[in-house]
């Protein structure tokens, strides 16, 4: 209010001093009233386009200013064309932002609900996004792939390095587990900006179906065309033995005897074949588990029996919490057991132990699954062993089938879980993981 009135009142002395000059000029100079009249309102125009021109200049400053102290309506007028066509352009700015904000929304939820483990990350190795799958399957959450270069460089060098599309196969160690991940890295550019999606698939259950399948079919194959060879010479052995009759006499009577010792051990070995080839037909024929809830804690005391009345020389210690409970084939399980605590303790009796002890300890791993570990303190597995032990055939004893770690594997993965080798100083550990 007081503002208008000063310029008002500038005004009417602006007027008052224009009239005092155009008395003096007439009085003194004796100009036409035409002139003096052109001559003011020529005044007066440029008087008026420079206030105009002022004013103008002031408007983006008084618009940021608005702006700035959130006064949406600039202070112009309501019918200025100014602050109409900002009220159209903010109102479009504000659908932009919500489409966008509802995008993020909409990534965002994908991101947390997908199982897929997914990256996104800048040429940098810098990561942009990532759903929470990836620290499931990774046993970690990372901001930039560098993280990864200290356990597994090879797969840093490889995501870095990527400039189109590719894919790959990489052995993972999460604490125990051993994986097999399937890399894919697809790239993108964005306003000349580089960034890759990559995604991370373990496909170590579909290699172990395709390796048990395999087993399966070969198993089928071999215990036919065996078992069909081996049965009707076992029989044929006997028949031979049992037809021989007691007056045969030879030229010489050694010969009596390698006659008699050739066909008693063409059926003995026989009948072993025929007794390995029934063990061996226990890798295609594992039934399907009838899963109950059992008690892991009572369980391990039943096997602590069986054994403690076999070997007495040797301490068996349960580690077990109460109610651990967990779903499983009760008789399936038991023989996984009874594998390994014989393993166990044929390890302990060739070795120099002077107390003999295997510890069956119930406890939780880094991905909070139960398990089951069975551990001795004898003389340990060598490398080669230990690479080679889930091989079907493979032994290191004298008598041994080489079944019995693989048809034990076989059990746990049907379960859902794994049974690993566990590196320790002194002994073996083996480690029973239920899903």
């Amino acid at each position: 209010m007081m503002k208008s009135q000063f310029k008002v009142l500038i005004a009417a002395c602006g007027l008052v001093a224009m009239g005092m000059l155009l008395h003096l000029t007439l009085t003194t100079f004796g100009l036409s009233a035409t002139t003096m009249v052109t001559v003011i309102s020529t005044v007066l125009l440029i008087v008026w386009v420079h206030h105009m021109f002022r004013k103008e200049k002031r408007v983006p400053v008084e618009l940021f200013r608005a702006l700035a102290n959130g006064d949406h309506t600039l202070g112009l007028p309501v019918d200025h064309p100014l602050r109409q066509g900002f009220r159209s352009a903010q109102a479009q700015m504000q659908t932009a932002q919500l489409a966008a904000e509802q995008q993020v929304q909409f990534i965002n939820a994908v991101f947390s609900h997908m199982d897929l483990a997914m990256l996104i990350c800048d040429e940098h190795g810098q990561i942009i996004e990532q759903s929470t799958a990836v620290t499931k399957q990774l046993g970690l959450k990372i901001e930039h792939i560098d993280a990864l270069a200290s356990s597994h460089p090879h797969i840093v060098n490889f995501i870095m390095e990527t400039r189109k599309n590719n894919r790959q196969t990489f052995s993972w160690q999460n604490n125990e587990l051993h994986d097999t991940l399937y890399i894919q890295v697809s790239t993108l550019w964005i306003q000349t900006k580089l960034y890759k999606v990559i995604t991370l698939q373990s496909i170590k259950e579909e290699l172990n179906a395709k390796e048990q399948h395999a087993y399966k079919q070969l198993t089928k194959v071999l215990t036919h065309e065996v078992a069909n060879s081996i049965t009707p010479l076992s029989s044929m052995a006997q028949t031979c033995i049992a037809l021989l009759p007691d007056s045969l006499s030879f030229d010489d009577e050694e010969d009596k005897q390698d006659l008699n010792l050739a066909l008693s051990t063409l059926a003995s070995r026989s009948a072993h074949l025929s007794e390995f080839i029934q063990e061996f037909r226990k890798l295609s024929g594992l039934p399907v588990p009838k899963l109950a809830m059992v008690d892991l804690g009572e369980l391990l005391e039943n096997i602590k029996q069986l054994f403690c009345m076999q070997h007495t020389d040797v301490a068996f210690v349960i580690e077990a919490p109460d109610n651990a409970l967990c779903v499983l084939d009760t008789n399936q399980i038991e023989q996984v057991l009874i594998n390994l605590c014989q393993n166990a303790v044929e390890a302990l009796k060739i070795s120099d132990q002077p107390t003999p002890k295997i510890i069956l300890r119930i406890v939780k791993n880094d991905h909070d699954k139960l398990c089951v570990d069975i551990i001795d303190n004898g003389p340990g597995i060598t490398q080669h062993a230990q690479d080679m032990m889930f091989v079907p055939f493979y032994t290191t004893k004298q008598q041994g089938s080489g079944i019995g770690l693989s048809l034990s594997r076989q059990i746990m993965l049907q379960h859902g879980g794994e049974l690993l080798y566990l590196h320790k100083a002194q002994g073996a550990c083996f480690r029973c993981i239920f899903g």
